[in-house]
């Protein structure tokens, strides 16, 4: 019999067997996702077909650069966009710059951070939802497009070799561990002094300390950033192709080489979440990473607005840095992001598809890797499909890149970063005034998830 409590009973299992053993499909999936696994029975090679690796639109952007074992693909595609600059304004072949760098001060700037929330919610119940929020997103790899415009701006940029890789930089676990552990003690002792009455503003003193040992943990794992050197570099001229740059520090390197502002690029989303209307900016404070920095806003706009604005983005040489949910429809080693490549609902003979908000407001699809926008089919003016570099080193996709169909980006692709001279007057107008006086939000949207 049924169980009133809504227990799983014998007879219920009875009753799913009677009906999986009657189902001729199931007894074909069974025996192919058994021996090859589910994706590999689910996958549409006439899909696959169509996946052409041809672009009527194409950018130059470099070699494919590899974040490895670690959450940095945020930092990965805000490097390779200004790396697109560089390579035209110096007319170099390739360029990359130190990831290790930034990662460095975004460590430091996230304790920092983790700190103040800490005293913030000091107060507070460790069982509340803020701050188990921000104990769970600390020190983690992950981020955002305007974490890598406040470290950019605050810090600067220096190529690769002022400060190389590591066996930490590219494997972060252990490091990420340590650090934890640190802070979370911190934190310990912070609510303590809090309990035996010292105040906030005493609080906020002791934390200098507790950043001096998260600075010797990140200097002995990632090296200490270099405060001026010297960038040689070789041009694509025939002759006296050999240049020297002195960089008086890493911010006047990034004026030199790089020289754009960054705040003439604008963050724009389309989620189609319930209750978020275009025209008004929406943030939460708990996402920031640096206490005068900008906040990381989500801000509506149609699909067409968006993909008009990338078209024109990538039609004038400008890379583009996109948010998606890359695990959605997409296998790596392919290098493909195509919409219903993988066909797990008829395999199982099951329904899964929701649609773009509702996905997004029950969780079963989120915004969880960045990449660059390097190219654009089009056909009579219209994409079909999309060229994209990721950060997962060559070994994967063409030699790195992978490619998008446009249905994909229409359901996958949350956020792209765009100059504002790509989007019409009128649009930038209202971004710049929703901003003035932007919504507050709970940091718990899915819109809202750490990058890495």
């Amino acid at each position: 019999r049924h169980d009133m409590n809504g227990n799983l009973t014998e007879k219920d299992f009875k009753e799913f067997e009677n009906q999986f053993n009657k189902n001729s499909i199931l007894g074909n999936s069974r025996r192919a996702v058994t021996r090859n696994g589910v994706f590999a029975s689910s996958t549409d090679n006439e899909a696959l077909k169509a996946a052409k690796r041809s672009f009527s639109v194409n950018v130059d952007s470099g070699s494919v650069t590899n974040q490895k074992r670690s959450g940095r693909c945020w930092m990965f595609a805000g490097l390779n966009v200004l790396r697109g600059i560089a390579i035209k304004k110096l007319n170099v072949k390739d360029i990359e710059f130190s990831q290790t760098y930034l990662q460095f001060y975004d460590k430091m700037e996230k304790a920092n951070s983790f700190l103040d929330k800490i005293i913030k919610l000091v107060d507070e119940p460790l069982t509340s939802q803020l701050s188990m929020f921000v104990f769970n997103t600390a020190l983690g790899d992950g981020g955002y497009w305007s974490y890598f415009v406040n470290l950019v701006k605050k810090y600067g940029i220096v190529p690769k070799d002022a400060m190389p890789t590591t066996a930490v930089s590219d494997d972060t676990g252990e490091m990420n561990i340590v650090l934890t552990k640190l802070l979370n003690k911190d934190a310990m002792i912070l609510r303590d002094k809090f309990e035996k009455g010292m105040t906030k503003e005493g609080l906020s003193k002791c934390k200098k300390n507790m950043l001096k040992e998260v600075y010797q943990i990140l200097g002995c794992s990632l090296g200490l950033p270099p405060k001026q050197f010297v960038f040689e570099y070789e041009t694509k001229a025939a002759k006296d192709n050999f240049e020297r740059l002195e960089a008086d520090s890493p911010l006047d390197f990034y004026k030199k080489v790089i020289g754009e502002e960054l705040d003439d690029y604008i963050s724009i989303s389309n989620a189609q979440l319930p209750g978020f209307e275009e025209g008004k900016a929406y943030y939460s404070p708990w996402l920031d990473n640096m206490q005068d920095g900008q906040h990381e806003f989500y801000f509506e706009v149609s699909l067409p607005t968006m993909k008009k604005a990338l078209i024109k983005s990538l039609k004038d040489n400008s890379l583009v840095w996109f948010a998606s949910d890359v695990l959605a429809q997409s296998l790596r080693k392919e290098g493909v992001l195509i919409n219903n490549v993988l066909n797990y609902d008829s395999l199982f003979d099951i329904d899964t598809r929701m649609k773009k908000g509702m996905r997004l407001s029950y969780y079963s699809s989120y915004s969880n890797h960045a990449m660059t926008f390097t190219g654009v089919n089009l056909v009579k003016g219209r994409p079909n499909r999309w060229k994209v570099e990721n950060s997962w080193g060559k070994d994967n996709g063409d030699s790195g890149f992978f490619v998008m169909d446009d249905d994909w980006f229409d359901n996958y692709v949350y956020q792209v970063i765009i100059k504002k001279e790509y989007l019409p007057s009128d649009l930038v107008e209202t971004y710049q005034n929703a901003i003035k006086d932007p919504v507050e939000t709970l940091p718990f949207f899915a819109i809202f998830n750490s990058i890495d």
